[in-house]
């Protein structure tokens, strides 16, 4: 059972059984409750965060006590790859957004695997080129000048991982938190999409209707 979670994990999914069981072995699971910090922004990236299931959030408060919510992800998945490898710190606390279960793989022992499987090398190297150009299209929607336009760029990124039903990162406000909106600006956006036959809005969550009326603009 151990193998077969960790080979659902898009980054190990190469990986033969035998370096499986040894990864299970090394890396033991760990569950955390909702609200439970998985990594803090600051203290070193010692270990890969490895997401088996459930939903994390990375967020930073900042010195004018507001909240910047960077991303929400959903296992399995790895977080923090470029801090790991980079030796480097975590530049956002994860906070689980549900009830999670992890694992936590030692950079030094991530470096061996690449080390050992060339193929994992590679494969490492797109997910990072990956995140770069994922992290480049937020700093795009946070640019969009109407929150109509963000909210729709930010619901056609997440039907790219999570399909056609998408749970809101701590609802209405944290979506506003990670687009740069207040949670009455988001949910004025999300009106105009519903009545443009886009999305429907469930408690929690999106329901994608028609991806192609997410051009639908507001009238400021």
């Amino acid at each position: 059972m151990d193998q077969v979670e960790l080979a659902a994990v898009p980054l190990f999914s190469m990986l033969d059984e035998a370096r499986l069981a040894w990864l299970a072995t090394e890396c033991p699971p760990r569950d955390l409750s909702r609200g439970a910090t998985a990594a803090r922004v600051g203290e070193p990236a010692r270990h890969l965060v490895v997401v088996i299931r459930g939903t994390l959030s990375a967020g930073y408060d900042t010195s004018h006590g507001s909240r910047v919510r960077f991303v929400t992800v959903t296992g399995p998945c790895v977080i923090d790859k470029a801090a790991v490898l980079g030796g480097g710190s975590h530049t956002a606390t994860w906070t689980a957004s549900t009830a999670c279960r992890i694992r936590l793989l030692p950079a030094v022992l991530l470096r061996d695997l690449i080390d050992q499987v060339p193929a994992l090398r590679d494969h490492v190297l797109r997910h990072l080129s990956d995140q770069v150009h994922r992290d480049r299209r937020a700093q795009v929607r946070r640019a969009a000048p109407q929150p109509v336009t963000r909210v729709a760029a930010w619901v056609a990124e997440s039907m790219r991982t999570r399909g056609s039903r998408i749970n809101l990162p701590g609802a209405q406000q944290g979506l506003g938190e990670e687009i740069g909106l207040s949670r009455v600006t988001v949910n004025r956006a999300l009106q105009v999409l519903v009545g443009a036959g886009a999305i429907r809005v469930e408690p929690g969550a999106i329901v994608v209707l028609d991806p192609s009326r997410l051009t639908a603009r507001d009238g400021s």
